[in-house]
């Protein structure tokens, strides 16, 4: 609540959410847009050590306020991968197939543009496509996954990513 003499915004111990019940009950009888999806997965996540390894949880949830894991995982290299990959779970996919195959192999479509050919029509190699697609896209996606991989993981694509971009600026 907001005080006109100190201009200082305080949370009520009882709230959990800026929005009135009776504001969130009136919207539950709606039907959810199609952006409801991407703003479900969108997070920003956090992780909270749990009994059974660690929890998943949206920023502004916590296992103390009674809020309920995305993921729990026993792992936590697994964990941090989880919120990698929470938020692209629930974006509409960026590429696409083709489902007639064409010469060079089925059709990889952006915004209905053919950007490249596949020689199977492989579903798990376009969705995995999809997720890498989506966790590049997002700084702090991105920076979770890094930290899921690990030091030794780093240390080797550092020097290989290095290379790289040495070989680039000679060509």
């Amino acid at each position: 609540m907001r005080t006109r003499t100190h201009r200082t915004t305080t949370a009520t111990a009882a709230s959990a959410n800026a929005f009135t019940e009776d504001y969130l009950e009136l919207l539950s009888r709606r039907d959810e847009p199609l952006t409801a999806a991407e703003a479900d997965t969108a997070g920003p996540w956090h992780l909270e050590a749990h009994p059974q390894g660690w929890a998943v949880l949206r920023q502004g949830e916590s296992l103390a306020k009674g809020s309920v894991p995305a993921a729990v995982l026993q792992k936590k290299d697994a964990a941090r991968l989880t919120a990698a990959v929470l938020p692209g779970s629930g974006r509409r996919q960026r590429y696409t197939l083709g489902q007639e195959a064409e010469a060079l192999g089925f059709p990889l479509l952006d915004d209905q543009k053919v950007v490249g050919h596949l020689r199977f029509f492989d579903e798990r190699l376009l969705d995995a496509l999809n997720v890498v697609d989506a966790v590049v896209s997002l700084p702090g996606d991105l920076a979770w996954m890094l930290d899921g991989a690990g030091g030794l993981a780093l240390d080797h694509a550092g020097k290989i990513a290095l290379e790289r971009a040495e070989d680039t600026g000679r060509t």
